[in-house]
């Protein structure tokens, strides 16, 4: 894992380095980010442990954009590691996880911006024995910099047959020049997928100085609509309630 992760980091650390030499006059943006643990809608994609994460992106004046994100991945165990340890049945786990973007970003109306996006999620590894790389395809909805809808669409979550949808409202406030409070409320619709739906909630304050940005932030997932057919072997754990801090510098 460390050989891969630091190989991964070593060439978007590169990345970052060769876009300031040679293309300092573009809209180029980076971002390096420790967090103590990579919480991601319903569950964690660190296994609750802490990971750091690179950013990189390019966007012309046009409103068209591109970039890639590369953190340290870990799923963890399915919710059968409270009976025995299921790390020996899935030896070949993904350990990394790289995500290209491609988007373009225009107004709509007076204070009002649209985001059109599409990822695709690679994977060094297997989640739970299936191939996982996966295509996802956004829609963002922007009003100022005060609230934004999100929804997405993915085929084949995690290589896994079925389709789901996500729906994410978020909401910040600025309380001074340097700090916002910030929440999000979302529902995983993944029924199809991982026989059940998640709805998920967070809440923070960000404080932003300079290319340096802390966050410390409270969430919290739970299951619904749970289907009998529920398979534990694709089914990992549920964010239970934890509090998150995150550090990142960029430029």
């Amino acid at each position: 894992m460390q050989k891969t992760l630091t190989r991964s980091l070593k060439l978007l650390c590169m990345a970052v380095f060769l876009y300031q030499t040679d293309f300092a006059y573009a809209e180029i943006h980076g971002t390096i980010t420790g967090t103590t643990n990579y919480v991601w809608r319903m569950y964690s994609k660190s296994n609750n442990e802490p990971t750091i994460q690179g950013n990189l992106d390019y966007q012309h004046s046009s409103g068209l954009y591109i970039g890639a994100s590369a953190s340290s991945f870990n799923i963890g165990s399915s919710e059968l590691d409270e009976f025995f340890d299921v790390t020996t049945i899935f030896p070949d786990s993904a350990q990394v996880e790289i995500t290209p973007y491609v988007g373009w970003s225009f107004k709509l109306a007076d204070d009002w911006r649209v985001d059109l996006q599409y990822s695709r999620y690679f994977y060094d590894g297997l989640i739970f024995s299936t191939e996982p790389d996966y295509n996802e395809f956004y829609l963002f909805v922007h009003y100022k910099d005060l609230l934004s809808l999100q929804t997405s669409y993915a085929k084949d979550f995690y290589g896994l047959e079925g389709d789901a949808y996500f729906y994410e409202l978020t909401g910040r406030y600025p309380l001074t020049g340097y700090l916002e409070v910030s929440s999000s409320f979302g529902y995983a619709n993944t029924k199809s997928v991982l026989s059940a739906d998640y709805p998920y909630w967070n809440v923070g304050f960000t404080g932003r100085y300079k290319f340096i940005a802390l966050d410390l932030r409270y969430y919290e997932a739970s299951e619904v609509n749970v289907g009998e057919e529920l398979d534990f072997f694709d089914h990992p754990h549920t964010q239970k309630a934890t509090i998150v801090f995150s550090i990142s510098a960029g430029f």
